[in-house]
Protein backbone atom coordinates (compact mmCIF):
# COMPACT_ATOMS: atom_id res chain seq x y z
CA UNK A 1 0.00 0.00 0.00
CA UNK A 2 1.50 3.30 -1.09
CA UNK A 3 2.04 5.97 1.55
CA UNK A 4 0.23 8.50 -0.65
CA UNK A 5 -2.76 6.28 -1.44
CA UNK A 6 -6.34 7.11 -0.39
CA UNK A 7 -6.23 4.13 1.98
CA UNK A 8 -3.23 5.67 3.72
CA UNK A 9 -5.06 8.94 4.28
CA UNK A 10 -8.17 7.19 5.53
CA UNK A 11 -6.26 4.94 7.92
CA UNK A 12 -4.42 7.90 9.44
CA UNK A 13 -7.67 9.82 9.87
CA UNK A 14 -9.45 6.78 11.31
CA UNK A 15 -6.82 5.92 13.92
CA UNK A 16 -6.32 9.58 14.79
CA UNK A 17 -10.06 10.04 15.34
CA UNK A 18 -10.29 6.92 17.50
CA UNK A 19 -7.37 8.08 19.64
CA UNK A 20 -9.05 11.45 20.22
CA UNK A 21 -12.34 9.71 20.99
CA UNK A 22 -10.65 7.38 23.51
CA UNK A 23 -9.11 10.30 25.38
CA UNK A 24 -12.53 11.93 25.76
CA UNK A 25 -14.26 8.66 26.64
CA UNK A 26 -11.79 8.12 29.48
CA UNK A 27 -12.54 11.61 30.77
CA UNK A 28 -16.32 11.10 30.54
CA UNK A 29 -16.29 7.80 32.44
CA UNK A 30 -17.53 8.03 36.03
CA UNK A 31 -16.88 7.05 38.73
CA UNK A 32 -13.10 6.59 38.52
CA UNK A 33 -11.47 6.32 41.97
CA UNK A 34 -9.18 9.30 42.62
CA UNK A 35 -9.32 10.42 38.99
CA UNK A 36 -10.77 13.44 37.21
CA UNK A 37 -14.38 12.89 36.13
CA UNK A 38 -17.10 15.20 34.87
CA UNK A 39 -18.52 15.38 38.39
CA UNK A 40 -15.31 15.42 40.42
CA UNK A 41 -11.65 16.51 40.23
CA UNK A 42 -10.73 13.33 42.08
CA UNK A 43 -7.52 13.69 44.07
CA UNK A 44 -6.37 16.65 42.00
CA UNK A 45 -6.30 20.21 43.27
CA UNK A 46 -4.84 21.79 40.13
CA UNK A 47 -7.30 20.53 37.51
CA UNK A 48 -10.89 19.55 36.81
CA UNK A 49 -12.77 18.16 33.83
CA UNK A 50 -12.50 21.47 31.97
CA UNK A 51 -8.71 21.44 32.33
CA UNK A 52 -8.68 17.85 31.11
CA UNK A 53 -10.93 18.67 28.18
CA UNK A 54 -8.65 21.55 27.20
CA UNK A 55 -5.66 19.20 27.26
CA UNK A 56 -7.46 16.51 25.26
CA UNK A 57 -8.64 19.08 22.71
CA UNK A 58 -5.10 20.39 22.23
CA UNK A 59 -3.87 16.87 21.53
CA UNK A 60 -6.67 15.87 19.17
CA UNK A 61 -5.07 17.24 15.95
CA UNK A 62 -1.84 15.33 16.58
CA UNK A 63 -3.03 11.74 16.87
CA UNK A 64 -3.47 11.28 13.14
CA UNK A 65 0.11 12.55 12.67
CA UNK A 66 1.38 9.70 14.85
CA UNK A 67 -0.67 7.17 12.89
CA UNK A 68 0.46 8.72 9.61
CA UNK A 69 4.14 8.57 10.52
CA UNK A 70 3.77 4.95 11.62
CA UNK A 71 2.18 4.10 8.29
CA UNK A 72 4.71 6.06 6.25
CA UNK A 73 7.71 4.57 8.07
CA UNK A 74 6.26 1.11 8.67
CA UNK A 75 8.58 -0.59 6.21
CA UNK A 76 11.72 0.81 7.85
CA UNK A 77 14.18 -1.48 9.60
CA UNK A 78 15.03 -1.15 12.38
CA UNK A 79 11.87 0.39 13.82
CA UNK A 80 13.86 2.68 16.09
CA UNK A 81 13.53 5.54 13.63
CA UNK A 82 9.76 5.42 14.09
CA UNK A 83 10.16 5.73 17.85
CA UNK A 84 12.32 8.81 17.45
CA UNK A 85 9.75 10.41 15.12
CA UNK A 86 6.87 9.60 17.49
CA UNK A 87 8.85 11.05 20.39
CA UNK A 88 9.56 14.27 18.48
CA UNK A 89 5.86 14.74 17.74
CA UNK A 90 5.09 13.79 21.34
CA UNK A 91 7.19 16.72 22.55
CA UNK A 92 5.15 19.02 20.31
CA UNK A 93 2.02 17.54 21.86
CA UNK A 94 3.31 18.24 25.35
CA UNK A 95 3.93 21.87 24.47
CA UNK A 96 0.43 22.18 23.03
CA UNK A 97 -1.06 20.58 26.14
CA UNK A 98 0.76 22.88 28.54
CA UNK A 99 -0.20 25.93 26.51
CA UNK A 100 -3.87 24.92 26.51
CA UNK A 101 -4.01 24.04 30.22
CA UNK A 102 -1.93 26.92 31.57
CA UNK A 103 0.97 24.66 32.50
CA UNK A 104 -1.01 21.77 34.02
CA UNK A 105 0.05 18.23 33.11
CA UNK A 106 -3.16 16.46 32.14
CA UNK A 107 -1.96 13.91 29.57
CA UNK A 108 1.81 13.50 29.55
CA UNK A 109 1.64 9.78 30.27
CA UNK A 110 -1.08 9.29 27.68
CA UNK A 111 0.93 11.13 25.05
CA UNK A 112 3.69 8.55 25.42
CA UNK A 113 1.51 5.46 25.54
CA UNK A 114 -1.20 6.30 23.02
CA UNK A 115 1.22 7.90 20.56
CA UNK A 116 3.08 4.61 20.51
CA UNK A 117 -0.04 2.48 20.03
CA UNK A 118 -1.46 4.86 17.43
CA UNK A 119 1.82 4.87 15.54
CA UNK A 120 1.98 1.08 15.78
CA UNK A 121 -1.52 0.91 14.32
CA UNK A 122 -0.21 2.82 11.32
CA UNK A 123 2.71 0.41 10.98
CA UNK A 124 0.37 -2.58 11.08
CA UNK A 125 -2.01 -1.03 8.54
CA UNK A 126 0.97 -0.58 6.21
CA UNK A 127 1.62 -4.31 6.63
CA UNK A 128 -2.06 -5.19 6.19
CA UNK A 129 -2.21 -6.51 9.78
CA UNK A 130 -5.14 -5.44 11.92
CA UNK A 131 -5.09 -7.79 14.91
CA UNK A 132 -4.80 -6.07 18.26
CA UNK A 133 -2.06 -8.46 19.33
CA UNK A 134 -0.01 -7.37 16.31
CA UNK A 135 -0.47 -3.70 17.18
CA UNK A 136 0.69 -4.23 20.76
CA UNK A 137 3.58 -6.46 19.70
CA UNK A 138 4.82 -3.86 17.22
CA UNK A 139 4.51 -1.20 19.94
CA UNK A 140 7.00 -3.17 22.02
CA UNK A 141 9.28 -3.71 19.04
CA UNK A 142 9.31 0.03 18.30
CA UNK A 143 10.05 1.31 21.78
CA UNK A 144 12.04 -1.38 23.62
CA UNK A 145 15.49 -0.28 22.34
CA UNK A 146 14.85 3.32 23.42
CA UNK A 147 13.47 2.21 26.78
CA UNK A 148 16.65 0.24 27.47
CA UNK A 149 18.70 3.32 26.64
CA UNK A 150 16.45 5.55 28.77
CA UNK A 151 16.80 3.30 31.82
CA UNK A 152 20.58 3.19 31.43
CA UNK A 153 20.61 6.99 31.23
CA UNK A 154 18.66 7.23 34.49
CA UNK A 155 21.38 5.29 36.28
CA UNK A 156 24.10 7.47 34.76
CA UNK A 157 22.27 10.66 35.69
CA UNK A 158 21.81 9.43 39.24
CA UNK A 159 25.56 8.82 39.53
CA UNK A 160 26.07 12.44 38.44
CA UNK A 161 23.58 13.56 41.12
CA UNK A 162 21.26 15.06 38.52
CA UNK A 163 17.66 15.75 39.46
CA UNK A 164 15.34 12.86 38.59
CA UNK A 165 11.59 12.69 38.05
CA UNK A 166 9.42 10.82 40.54
CA UNK A 167 9.12 7.90 38.12
CA UNK A 168 12.88 7.77 37.61
CA UNK A 169 13.48 7.78 41.36
CA UNK A 170 11.04 4.88 41.76
CA UNK A 171 12.90 2.93 39.08
CA UNK A 172 16.19 3.35 40.92
CA UNK A 173 14.71 2.52 44.30
CA UNK A 174 12.47 -0.39 43.35
CA UNK A 175 13.33 -1.44 39.79
CA UNK A 176 9.86 -0.56 38.51
CA UNK A 177 9.92 1.10 35.11
CA UNK A 178 6.22 1.99 35.07
CA UNK A 179 4.83 2.93 31.68
CA UNK A 180 8.26 2.57 30.05
CA UNK A 181 8.58 -1.15 30.80
CA UNK A 182 4.86 -1.65 30.18
CA UNK A 183 5.35 -0.31 26.66
CA UNK A 184 8.58 -2.22 26.03
CA UNK A 185 6.79 -5.48 26.87
CA UNK A 186 4.02 -4.75 24.38
CA UNK A 187 1.51 -3.39 26.91
CA UNK A 188 0.58 -6.63 28.71
CA UNK A 189 -1.75 -4.74 31.06
CA UNK A 190 -3.69 -3.35 28.09
CA UNK A 191 -4.19 -6.89 26.82
CA UNK A 192 -5.70 -7.83 30.17
CA UNK A 193 -7.78 -4.67 30.31
CA UNK A 194 -9.11 -5.29 26.81
CA UNK A 195 -10.09 -8.83 27.78
CA UNK A 196 -11.95 -7.52 30.84
CA UNK A 197 -13.71 -4.91 28.70
CA UNK A 198 -14.82 -7.28 25.94
CA UNK A 199 -15.88 -10.04 28.34
CA UNK A 200 -18.11 -7.61 30.24
CA UNK A 201 -19.60 -6.33 26.99
CA UNK A 202 -20.22 -9.87 25.79
CA UNK A 203 -22.04 -10.59 29.05
CA UNK A 204 -24.40 -7.70 28.34
CA UNK A 205 -22.76 -4.81 30.18
CA UNK A 206 -22.96 -1.25 28.92
CA UNK A 207 -19.74 0.36 27.75
CA UNK A 208 -19.70 2.38 30.97
CA UNK A 209 -19.97 -0.70 33.16
CA UNK A 210 -17.41 -2.61 31.09
CA UNK A 211 -14.97 0.31 31.13
CA UNK A 212 -15.17 0.63 34.92
CA UNK A 213 -14.53 -3.11 35.22
CA UNK A 214 -11.54 -2.78 32.89
CA UNK A 215 -10.19 0.18 34.88
CA UNK A 216 -10.36 -1.79 38.14
CA UNK A 217 -8.52 -4.67 36.48
CA UNK A 218 -5.84 -2.29 35.21
CA UNK A 219 -5.51 -0.71 38.67
CA UNK A 220 -4.87 -4.17 40.09
CA UNK A 221 -2.11 -5.25 37.74
CA UNK A 222 -0.23 -2.24 36.33
CA UNK A 223 2.88 -0.65 37.85
CA UNK A 224 1.30 2.70 38.60
CA UNK A 225 4.15 4.99 39.62
CA UNK A 226 1.60 7.76 40.31
CA UNK A 227 0.22 5.69 43.17
CA UNK A 228 3.65 4.65 44.41
CA UNK A 229 4.90 8.24 44.43
CA UNK A 230 1.95 9.52 46.43
CA UNK A 231 1.26 6.54 48.69
CA UNK A 232 4.56 4.71 48.95
CA UNK A 233 5.64 1.26 47.84
CA UNK A 234 4.13 -0.64 50.76
CA UNK A 235 0.74 1.05 50.27
CA UNK A 236 0.72 0.16 46.57
CA UNK A 237 1.77 -3.45 47.15
CA UNK A 238 -0.63 -4.18 49.99
CA UNK A 239 -3.55 -1.92 50.93
CA UNK A 240 -4.07 -0.35 47.51
CA UNK A 241 -4.15 -3.59 45.55
CA UNK A 242 -6.23 -5.34 48.21
CA UNK A 243 -8.79 -2.54 48.12
CA UNK A 244 -8.89 -2.56 44.31
CA UNK A 245 -9.51 -6.32 44.28
CA UNK A 246 -12.25 -5.95 46.88
CA UNK A 247 -13.85 -3.13 44.91
CA UNK A 248 -13.68 -5.13 41.67
CA UNK A 249 -15.29 -8.11 43.40
CA UNK A 250 -18.21 -5.99 44.61
CA UNK A 251 -18.72 -4.06 41.36
CA UNK A 252 -21.16 -5.60 38.89
CA UNK A 253 -20.63 -4.24 35.35
CA UNK A 254 -24.14 -5.43 34.46
CA UNK A 255 -25.51 -3.06 37.11
CA UNK A 256 -23.14 -0.07 36.79
CA UNK A 257 -25.45 2.18 38.82
CA UNK A 258 -24.65 0.03 41.84
CA UNK A 259 -21.23 1.62 42.09
CA UNK A 260 -21.12 2.41 45.82
CA UNK A 261 -17.95 0.40 46.40
CA UNK A 262 -16.18 2.27 43.58
CA UNK A 263 -17.17 5.65 44.99
CA UNK A 264 -16.20 4.55 48.51
CA UNK A 265 -12.74 3.56 47.31
CA UNK A 266 -12.52 6.86 45.49
CA UNK A 267 -13.22 8.73 48.72
CA UNK A 268 -10.31 6.90 50.36
CA UNK A 269 -7.93 7.81 47.53
CA UNK A 270 -9.06 11.44 47.59
CA UNK A 271 -8.44 11.59 51.35
CA UNK A 272 -4.92 10.32 50.73
CA UNK A 273 -4.31 12.54 47.70
CA UNK A 274 -3.69 9.54 45.44
CA UNK A 275 -4.64 9.37 41.76
CA UNK A 276 -4.03 6.19 39.70
CA UNK A 277 -3.18 8.13 36.56
CA UNK A 278 -1.15 5.31 35.05
CA UNK A 279 -4.18 3.02 35.04
CA UNK A 280 -6.30 5.79 33.51
CA UNK A 281 -3.83 6.19 30.64
CA UNK A 282 -3.90 2.43 30.01
CA UNK A 283 -7.70 2.51 30.04
CA UNK A 284 -7.65 5.14 27.27
CA UNK A 285 -5.31 2.86 25.29
CA UNK A 286 -7.71 -0.04 25.90
CA UNK A 287 -10.64 2.01 24.65
CA UNK A 288 -8.63 3.02 21.58
CA UNK A 289 -8.01 -0.61 20.67
CA UNK A 290 -11.65 -1.48 21.27
CA UNK A 291 -12.76 1.38 19.02
CA UNK A 292 -10.11 0.76 16.36
CA UNK A 293 -11.50 -2.37 14.83
CA UNK A 294 -11.42 -1.82 11.09
CA UNK A 295 -14.99 -0.92 10.18
CA UNK A 296 -14.42 0.73 6.79
CA UNK A 297 -17.11 -0.54 4.40
CA UNK A 298 -14.53 -1.43 1.80
CA UNK A 299 -12.55 -3.66 4.12
CA UNK A 300 -13.47 -7.20 5.00
CA UNK A 301 -10.87 -7.72 7.74
CA UNK A 302 -12.46 -7.12 11.09
CA UNK A 303 -11.40 -8.57 14.39
CA UNK A 304 -14.28 -9.54 16.66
Amino acid sequence: MDSESPEYTRYAAFFGSMAALASFEELALSPKPGLVCLDSPGSHTDMDWVTFALGASALAPYWHVQASDGFRMGHYKPLRGIAEKLRATGLEMERAMYEATGGVNTHKGLIFALSLITGSSGVCARRNEFARDAILRVSGDIISPLVSMDLECIEKRARRSEKLTHGESIYLAHGLGGIRTEAAKGFPSVRVGLTALTEALSAGASLRGAAIAALLKLMTICEDTNVIHRGGMSFWEDEYRDRVRETARKFDPLEPDLDGSVREFGELLVSLGISPGGAADLLACTLFLYRSKITDNRLTKREE
